[in-house]
C-alpha cells in the first residue's frame, strides 16, 4: 500500500467512524402530521404505532409509553407487526397493557403475526382482545371524540377479499373513514374506495435512506427502491400515511437502519 493509499484509507475509516453513530442512530423520533378534513368538527389526535416487533424501549418499554403519554392521543392504533415471531411477546404485551389502561386502542395484524405455529395468529388476536384492544380484521368500529365521529376499518391484507368487502360495505360517506392495512404496496387496490386515510407500515422506511436522493433502498413486497416508504401519499382522493416503524434493529441483530430512525407517528385530524 502506498502512502497516498494509506492516507485515503485512513481518512475513509475516520469519516465512517465519525458518521456511523449518527447514520445508524436508533433514537426514537416523534413525527407529527396534521390532516385537515371537512368531515370532522373538532380535532382528533391519533397515536399510530407500527412495526414494533417486540423491540426494547427501556424498562417496561417506558421510553415509548412516555412518548405516547406526552402526545396524549384520543386513540391509539397498533399497526401490524406489533409482535415478532423471533422475539417473543413480552415487550408487546407490556406496551398494550399500559396503553389500553390509558386510551382506547385498536389493532390490525401484519405479516409477522402470521409466521408462528398454526393457530398462533388467532391466539394473538384473542390475547389482545382480552387486554381491551379492539381487533380489526374485516371489522369496523366507530369512535366519537368531542362530537366528531370516525369509523375505523382493518384488514389482515387485501388478499383477504372477504375482509376488504366487509370494510368497503361499512364505509360511511358522512364519517371520516380510516383503514388499517399493514402493506403499503396495496395502496392502488384500496384508494378510491371511500377510505379517507389508510395507515400502513411494513416498509421500515426502506431500511437504508439517503434523503432527498434515495427514499429507501429496499422494502418487502416492493423490492429495490420502493415507492411507498414513509410519509403521506395521495391517489384517487385517498391519502395513505406510511410509518417507518419502531423496530430497533441493532440490538436484535437485524439488518441495520441507516439514516432511518424508528418513529412514532402522531396524527391530528382537524376541521378544514
Amino acid at each position: 500500500m502506498t502512502r497516498k493509499q494509506f492516507i485515503a484509507l485512513s481518512a475513509l475509516i475516520t469519516a465512517f467512524a465519525v458518521a456511523a453513530p449518527f447514520a445508524c442512530s436508533e433514537t426514537l423520533e416523534e413525527t407529527y402530521y396534521r390532516i385537515p378534513s371537512q368531515k370532522v368538527s373538532s380535532e382528533v389526535k391519533i397515536a399510530f404505532l407500527s412495526d414494533f416487533h417486540s423491540s426494547h424501549y427501556g424498562k417496561r418499554v417506558r421510553e415509548l409509553v412516555d412518548s405516547v403519554k406526552g402526545f396524549d392521543p384520543d386513540i391509539v392504533i397498533f399497526g401490524g407487526d406489533l409482535f415478532d415471531n423471533h422475539r417473543g411477546e413480552y415487550n408487546s404485551v407490556l406496551l398494550a397493557e399500559q396503553l389500553t389502561a390509558l386510551y382506547p386502542c385498536y389493532y390490525s395484524i401484519g405479516n409477522h403475526e402470521t409466521y408462528g405455529e398454526p393457530g398462533e395468529e388467532q391466539l394473538i388476536k384473542a390475547d389482545m382482545s382480552e387486554l381491551g384492544v379492539t381487533v380489526l380484521d374485516g371489522k369496523s368500529a366507530d369512535v366519537t371524540v368531542n362530537g366528531t365521529s370516525l369509523r375505523l376499518h382493518g384488514i389482515d391484507g387485501a388478499a383477504y377479499t372477504d375482509q376488504l368487502e366487509a370494510c368497503e360495505a361499512a364505509v360511511s360517506a358522512d364519517m371520516y373513514n380510516i383503514m388499517l392495512d399493514h402493506y403499503p404496496e396495496e395502496f392502488p387496490l384500496l384508494s378510491g374506495k371511500g377510505f379517507d386515510l389508510i395507515l400502513s407500515g411494513h416498509a421500515h422506511g426502506g431500511q437504508w435512506r439517503f434523503p432527498p436522493l434515495i427514499n429507501g433502498v429496499y422494502a418487502p413486497g416492493q423490492g429495490l427502491f420502493p415507492k411507498y416508504t414513509c410519509g403521506i401519499y395521495t391517489e384517487n382522493n385517498t391519502a395513505m400515511l406510511v410509518s417507518r416503524g419502531l423496530q430497533r434493529s441493532l440490538r436484535d441483530c437485524v439488518f441495520p437502519r441507516i439514516f432511518n430512525r424508528p418513529e412514532t407517528v402522531y396524527i391530528t385530524i382537524s376541521p378544514q
